[in-house]
């Protein structure tokens, strides 16, 4: 709940920061695809990640247009309800849940143009859960719940079907820390890259 009322303060606060707010352009962007996180290393054995469902709801505002490329504030909202898991360690969790916010700049290139090519970079915080089994069928009584800081990069292209609808292809890597568990992991970092599709509503 908390982490969930400091995002919507962030947007508000982000969405009404530009100075001519008023003649700015939104969009409002509905995604899904599959989110592949990186495998983890333990002192006892490795643990795989598979590809899992993802979503993404993405909010941008325009602060400048210059015809050739324009710059949005961009704030995007991911996550995927499961990543499996599987290890031949016996305490590792059957599957976890991630969740991420990392508000940032978006530059589209030829804004105006049929297809509209585009990069993003930003920062935030990734949240993990871990699922209530083990690999090995056993409850798992951990604590198993993790907010870990985490910057995102990439890429996409938007393509204008309707005046104020286009389809949406996208690559987002979410650069993050790695979830908790109860053993220690041989690194803390990874790489969280979804891939997704769907539309965009601009307003």
């Amino acid at each position: 709940m908390k982490s969930t009322v400091v995002a919507i303060g962030l947007l508000a606060v982000l969405l009404l920061s530009a100075d001519s707010a008023r003649a700015q352009k939104a969009e409002l962007g509905l995604s899904i695809g599959a989110l592949k996180s990186g495998d983890l290393n333990t002192s006892v054995g490795s643990i795989k990640a598979d590809t899992g469902f993802a979503y993404e709801v993405n909010v941008a505002v325009r602060l400048f247009n210059a015809h050739l490329a324009a710059l949005y504030v961009e704030v995007p909202f991911a996550g995927t309800p499961k990543t499996s898991l599987s290890s031949s360690n016996p305490f590792s969790p059957s599957d976890y849940s991630s969740f991420f916010i990392t508000p940032g700049l978006k530059l589209k290139a030829l804004p105006g143009a049929p297809i509209s090519p585009y990069a993003f970079v930003g920062a935030g915080f990734a949240r993990f859960h871990e699922g209530s089994t083990l690999v090995n069928g056993s409850p798992n009584t951990s604590d198993r719940s993790a907010s870990r800081g985490a910057v995102d990069f990439g890429g996409g292209a938007d393509w204008k079907v309707f005046p104020f609808i286009s389809l949406r292809g996208e690559v987002r890597d979410f650069y993050s820390g790695t979830p908790k568990f109860s053993f220690s992991l041989l690194g803390d970092k990874q790489h969280n890259v979804l891939v997704s599709g769907g539309v965009v509503l601009r307003f």
